[in-house]
C-alpha cells in the first residue's frame, strides 16, 4: 500500500498515530481509498489542534457557572429564609417562575455548544429549572388554587414531567432524564393516591412502580430518552423497588421471586449484549434478593450456610458474566448517541 500523502502528526501524539495505523489497515483491505485516508487524518489533526484551546474555555465557563450558581443559590436561600413567609402566594409563584425561566434560558443559551463541560453546565441549569417548575406548581396548586392535598403530588409532578420531556427532546442529558423520571413517579403515584377512595395498597403501588421502571428502561433501550445506560439502570432500580414493595405480608415470596426473575433477566441480557452496567445491576439485585428469599423459604432450617451458599452462587454468576463480556469498561450504549451524553 502506498503511504498516505498527508504526513502523520509528531511521534508523541499516540492517539493520532494509532488512528493512522487503523486507517492504513482499512485502506489495505479496500474499505476506504487513499483520498479518504488523507481527509480523515487532516480532520483529526485539525481537531487535535483545536481541542487544547477549546477545552480550557469550556471548563472555565463551567467552573464560573457553578460558582455563580452557588452564590445565587446561597443568596436566594438567605432571602427566602428571611422574607419568604411574608410574601403573598402570588409573589411566591412569580419568584419561582422567574427562577424557572432563568434556568431554562441559561441552559438554552449553552445547549448548542459541543463542549462536554458546557453540556454538563446545561444539564445542571435545566435540572435546576425542573426543581423550580415543581416549586412554582406547588405554590400555584397548594396556595393559590388550594386543591385537595391528595391531588397535590399530581399537580406538582405533571407540569414538571411535561417540561422535563420537552428538555429531553432538546438535549437528552442524564440529570434531566433522572429528574424527569422522578416527576413521572410523583405524577403517577399521585394519580393513584388521589383517585383511590382508600389509601392504595402496597401491591398497587409496587405494581405501578414495577410497570413504570420496566417501561422507562425499555424506552431508554430504544433510544427515546437519551443516554441508554442511564435509562436502563434507573428503570431497573425503580422496577426492583417495586418488587420489594410487593414483597410484603402474604405476598413476600411472590415479590422476592418476581424481583429475582428480573435480576436474573438483567444478567442474562447483559452478557450477550455486552452491557456491563446492566450486569452489575442484576448481580447486586441478586446479592440482595437471594438471601431474603432463602431465609423466607427455609427460615432456620438451613440458616447461615444456605445463605452464604446462595450469595456465593450469585457472586460466581457475576464473575462468569464479567468474564463473558469482552469489554467491561466500555459499554456500547455509551457510544450509540454520543451527542446526547453529558460528558
Amino acid at each position: 500500500m502506498r503511504a498516505a500523502r498527508w504526513s502523520a502528526p509528531p511521534a508523541d501524539d499516540v492517539a493520532l498515530q494509532a488512528t493512522e495505523r487503523r486507517l492504513q489497515d482499512w485502506h489495505a483491505v479496500g474499505l476506504i481509498d487513499e483520498q479518504q485516508v488523507d481527509a480523515i487524518l487532516a480532520h483529526e489533526h485539525a481537531a487535535s489542534q483545536r481541542a487544547p484551546q477549546d477545552a480550557p474555555r469550556g471548563s472555565q465557563a463551567e467552573i464560573v457557572g457553578y460558582v455563580g450558581a452557588a452564590f445565587a443559590l446561597g443568596a436566594a436561600l438567605l432571602l427566602l429564609a428571611e422574607f419568604y413567609s411574608d410574601l403573598l402566594p402570588v409573589a411566591r409563584a412569580v419568584l419561582a417562575g422567574l427562577v424557572m425561566v432563568a434556568g431554562l434560558a441559561a441552559g438554552a443559551a449553552l445547549a448548542g455548544s459541543g463542549s462536554p463541560a458546557l453540556r454538563r453546565l446545561t444539564a445542571v441549569l435545566w435540572t435546576g429549572s425542573l426543581a423550580a417548575t415543581a416549586w412554582a406548581a406547588g405554590v400555584i396548586a397548594g396556595e393559590l388554587v388550594r386543591i385537595d392535598p391528595s391531588w397535590l403530588p399530581t399537580a406538582v409532578g405533571a407540569p414538571t414531567l411535561l417540561v422535563g420531556l420537552l428538555l429531553l427532546a432538546m438535549g437528552r442529558h442524564e440529570l434531566v432524564q433522572l429528574a424527569t423520571l422522578g416527576a413521572l413517579i410523583t405524577t403517577t403515584v399521585g394519580l393513584l393516591a388521589g383517585a383511590a377512595v382508600l389509601p392504595p395498597e402496597q401491591l398497587a403501588v409496587g405494581t405501578l412502580l414495577l410497570g413504570l421502571g420496566l417501561s422507562w428502561g425499555l424506552a431508554g433501550a430504544g433510544g427515546w430518552l437519551g443516554p441508554r445506560w442511564t435509562a436502563e439502570i434507573a428503570g431497573g432500580l425503580v422496577a426492583l423497588v417495586g418488587t420489594q414493595i410487593i414483597a410484603t405480608g402474604d405476598r413476600r415470596v411472590f415479590g422476592l421471586l418476581l424481583g429475582l426473575v428480573l435480576a436474573a433477566g438483567a444478567v442474562a441480557l447483559a452478557v450477550p449484549t455486552e452491557r456491563p452496567r446492566l450486569l452489575s445491576l442484576g448481580a447486586v439485585a441478586l446479592f440482595i434478593l437471594v438471601p431474603q428469599l432463602v431465609f423466607e423459604l427455609f427460615a432456620d432450617t438451613l440458616g447461615a450456610p444456605a445463605t452464604l451458599l446462595a450469595v456465593g452462587l450469585a457472586l460466581i454468576l457475576l464473575a462468569v458474566g464479567l468474564g463473558r463480556v469482552r469489554s467491561v469498561t466500555t459499554d456500547p450504549a455509551d457510544h450509540e448517541h454520543p451527542e446526547v451524553r453529558d460528558e
